[in-house]
């Protein structure tokens, strides 16, 4: 959707016109808390997880030319979807595995599998031959004399095919948590539109914007099933360019 210029009036129906330049189309609530509140936090978290190993494997897929920028980086992104997809259903302190909701489909139990070692043996752990060492002597051509000595580190990603099989995987995964989340999601609009949406505009029911640096940067925290504050941390970096958004 194209953005409105300062002249443009945006039509949203029965809710009236708004002027898009100057104020927002939309105000934004924290949907209550309730089970189904909670469940669909836990519902999309695992769409969040599918979401970053989905795009992490199309730009692996994409680096396959030949020149492509993106040729290097491509054992890194399949690392990183391995990790992502891994994340929806290895044990956690705050959500239930994602199988505990959807069932992976018999035909992808393979793969699935397969991803799961691949994390556990490779990518979270160093275990299997897929990434080995090796103590290898430089020996000068004519002399056989000793040069150096060095170790060279020889690592395998998932093959072409099997990258393919498991992007299919996260296809899959990711519809059938749509169909499990919809519903609640549904259910959620429609105790929303029976709530009193005035009032809670008037006393702030919106997602609380904690500021910190980056020297107060703490992974060791617990999310709540229920959160209603996210914690942003600002580097001196920030501030520098108004361009910039880095953080």
């Amino acid at each position: 959707m194209s953005a409105a210029t300062d002249a443009e009036i945006v039509d949203v129906g029965d809710d009236g016109s708004v002027n898009s330049a100057v104020e927002p189309i939309f105000k934004v609530v924290t949907v209550p808390d309730s089970a189904d509140a909670r469940l669909f936090v836990e519902l999309s978290s695992y769409g969040a997880d599918l979401a970053e190993a989905r795009h992490a494997l199309d730009l692996a897929i994409e680096s396959r030319g030949e020149g492509s920028q993106l040729e290097d980086a491509a054992a890194y992104l399949i690392a990183f979807a391995v990790v992502a997809y891994c994340r929806t259903y290895f044990p956690s302190n705050v959500r239930k595995p994602l199988t505990d909701h959807i069932a992976i489909p018999a035909e992808l139990s393979d793969i699935h599998a397969l991803v799961g070692a691949f994390r556990n043996t490779t990518i979270a752990h160093s275990q299997s031959n897929l990434a080995t060492t090796f103590p290898v002597g430089f020996l000068d051509a004519a002399t056989l004399r000793v040069r150096d000595v060095a170790a060279a580190t020889v690592s395998q990603t998932l093959p072409p095919r099997l990258v393919d099989r498991f992007r299919e995987l996260v296809e899959v995964a990711d519809d059938l948590l749509f169909e499990v989340t919809e519903p609640v999601r549904q259910r959620l609009v429609d105790n929303l539109s029976g709530s009193d949406l005035t009032r809670m505009l008037e006393v702030g029911g919106q997602l609380r914007i904690v500021d910190a640096t980056d020297a107060d940067f703490a992974p060791r925290t617990r999310r709540r099933p229920y959160p209603t504050a996210h914690t942003v941390y600002w580097s001196a970096t920030s501030l520098r360019s108004d361009s910039s958004d880095t953080t």
